[in-house]
């Protein structure tokens, strides 16, 4: 899939965002979703990688990992996408 960025205001105060596009002619709704994945200080990079990719492993649905963020603090933006149809 293609990628295009979109500044949306303040993701802190929001969980979850929703796009109507249209590709060709073909309208699309897809939701997206940003975690904060804690990543303590204390912890090795081993250790913090091992964290993620066990959160990662068990995170089921019909959710698509799009992008891992850099580290604010302690915490690292996950995003996630789903497709909730064609509108």
């Amino acid at each position: 899939m293609s990628m295009i960025c979109i500044p949306i205001p303040d993701l802190h105060k929001h969980k979850t965002v929703d796009l109507e596009i249209t590709v060709d002619g073909e309208k699309r709704a897809l939701t997206y979703r940003v975690e904060s994945f804690p990543w303590p200080e204390v912890l090795s990079s081993g250790d913090k990688v091992d964290l993620l990719r066990s959160y990662l492993k068990h995170e089921t649905g019909e959710w698509e990992l799009v992008q891992i963020g850099p580290p604010d603090r302690e915490m690292v933006p996950i995003t996630f996408r789903r497709e909730v149809g064609q509108c």
